[in-house]
């Protein structure tokens, strides 16, 4: 009995507090942290497909105007930093050693579909922008062996910088432990136009080729955190 009136108490006092639910004209600002990494992959031959970086930190922040009620449509701007971290493999590249990463920096215009109300608020959104990135492949040969003509040495095989356009997408819940704050998850992905993995003259020179070049994207899971007003 005791615990009937206990858990009766909470929901009286959970259905008692009043959130404010997202109208016209409503606000949010947010910053967020967490992990980063990529599902492409190099696949080269001879060699074994292995991942185009290792995962690492990531972080950024946004704005969001909310411009209808029910639905809660907001449109804002998203930044976010993915600085990845490096990938060792013995095997990418037949014979070799190699080290691989991708580090990308994503702008969004975004356009957010919200739950309008309660504490727990899911949402989805999706975007259009522009990207600066930068993905490196070095290599030295293992123990025993060489690279063509000679030598020994750990070289740069892909080292490209591109700025181009970019198409973010994810989902991601809100929690509103108040009317004006809130914390949150996310899981987002991002297009990153212009970076493929690349089959360059470096490369092939090395003895090594692509059959199937693919565009490379940018993942994310974030823990968020933020204010509406």
């Amino acid at each position: 009995m005791k615990k009937f009136f206990v858990a009766s108490a909470t929901f009286m006092v959970l259905t008692s507090l009043s959130w404010a639910d997202f109208a016209r004209g409503s606000q949010s600002i947010a910053v967020f942290g967490g992990l980063g990494g990529s599902s492409s992959q190099y696949d080269y031959q001879p060699g074994d497909q292995r991942p185009v970086t290792g995962g690492g930190g990531a972080f950024g922040g946004q704005y969001f105007y909310y411009i209808t009620s029910t639905p809660a449509l907001a449109i804002g701007a998203d930044l976010a930093s993915s600085l990845n971290g490096n990938r060792h493999s013995g095997d990418l590249l037949s014979g070799y050693d190699s080290t691989v990463r991708l580090k990308s920096l994503v702008g969004l215009i975004v356009a957010r579909l919200a739950y309008p109300r309660g504490i727990g608020r899911p949402y989805i959104f999706a975007g259009i922008g522009a990207h600066d990135s930068t993905q490196q492949l070095s290599a030295s040969p293992h123990t025993g062996n060489t690279w063509p003509g000679g030598g020994t040495e750990s070289r740069m095989l892909i080292d490209e910088h591109k700025t181009s356009a970019a198409v973010g997408y994810g989902i991601g819940l809100d929690v509103f432990p108040a009317d004006s704050l809130f914390f949150g998850i996310e899981l987002r992905a991002a297009w990153l136009g212009g970076l493929n993995n690349d089959d360059n003259v470096a490369l092939r020179s090395a003895g090594f080729h692509i059959d199937d070049k693919q565009g490379l994207t940018q993942g994310n899971l974030y823990l968020r955190a933020g204010v509406k007003f």
